[in-house]
């Protein structure tokens, strides 16, 4: 519990994940099903938006570009675990908020 603590705080993983380097590591599913048990979602969605939005102050937000860096943060969050509707959401709303905070 502690190593995937310590994985979800500091590499950003998602639950997806950090299941997957844990059977690489030849851990029983049992073991592993009780030590993602304490992720909730919502904790994971707040993770989730912490890293699309420290990724998306370094954006040039250009107009028309906005599936392109959708795409680019989207991969991103699959690749760190998270699944594609949660990362699709987040990237959206995300995006929706940078637009209109760089508008004013």
């Amino acid at each position: 519990e502690q190593w995937v603590r310590s994985r979800r705080v500091h590499a950003g993983k998602g639950k997806r994940a950090l299941a997957a380097e844990l059977r690489t590591k030849g851990v029983d599913d049992e073991v592993i099903a009780g030590a993602l048990e304490g992720i909730d979602a919502g904790a994971e969605r707040v993770r989730a938006e912490e890293l699309v939005e420290r990724k998306l102050r370094r954006e040039m937000l250009v107009d028309g570009d906005d599936a392109k860096v959708m795409r680019r943060l989207v991969g991103m969050l699959a690749r760190r675990g998270y699944s594609q509707s949660m990362a699709v959401a987040v990237v959206g709303d995300a995006l929706a908020a940078e637009r209109e905070r760089r508008r004013v």
